[in-house]
């Protein structure tokens, strides 16, 4: 199934338009790397409540779902949320999560900006709508700059989070949203563990 779903994931990092991946900066995961993500999860036991923030076309979802329809896990049921703000993947990663569907297993795509619904989920207002906590999270986070000004910038400051950076902006609201004792596994670049931005973060 991985190796359809590679297929797909090549053919659509080389028609989709270039400018288009820079503004949301997203870089498609490969087979191999999603597979290797989610084999760095421990076996587990119990429900599993799986986050997938940018979720592209569901390749992080499929090979931790892979890994547990093979036994490594010991889920007795597993629900992903699977945040996506490109619409015109959303048929895809519908596609991808439909094939995993029985009675142990739900899952739920949400078509909005991942930022926005965190800080939305984690504030306590008249218009914030919890999702509950997460026991796990795989992430490849976009990769771009985030401007002093910008509206992600606003929204993260209403949770104390001040970063440059959508990856790292995900992977703090990530940490927010597992709960104690779940786990994270997500790609971070090498500016991450030595630039001076992101000192304070670490």
């Amino acid at each position: 199934m991985l190796s359809q779903l590679e297929q797909k994931r090549l053919h659509i990092s080389r028609t989709i338009d270039r400018s288009k991946k820079s503004s949301l900066g997203q870089f498609f995961t490969p087979e191999t790397t999603a597979t290797f993500m989610a084999d760095i999860f421990p076996d587990g036991s119990g429900n599993c409540r799986l986050l997938d923030a940018g979720a592209g076309i569901g390749s992080l979802s499929a090979a931790f779902l892979e890994r547990w329809r093979k036994g490594a896990f010991h889920f007795q049921q597993v629900e992903v949320d699977a945040f996506e703000i490109d619409k015109t993947l959303i048929k895809h990663l519908s596609d991808t999560l439909n094939r995993y569907t029985d009675s142990d297993f739900d899952s739920n795509i949400f078509v909005e900006d991942f930022i926005e619904s965190a800080v939305g989920s984690l504030v306590d207002t008249l218009f914030s709508t919890p999702r509950g906590l997460y026991t796990h999270a795989i992430l490849n986070p976009p990769y771009k700059k985030i401007s002093s000004n910008s509206s992600h910038r606003r929204f993260l400051r209403q949770v104390g989070i001040e970063t440059v950076n959508l990856y790292s902006a995900f992977v703090a609201l990530a940490l927010s949203l597992v709960a104690p004792g779940g786990h994270i596994v997500a790609i971070l670049p090498r500016s991450f563990c030595n630039g001076l931005y992101y000192r304070p973060f670490r």
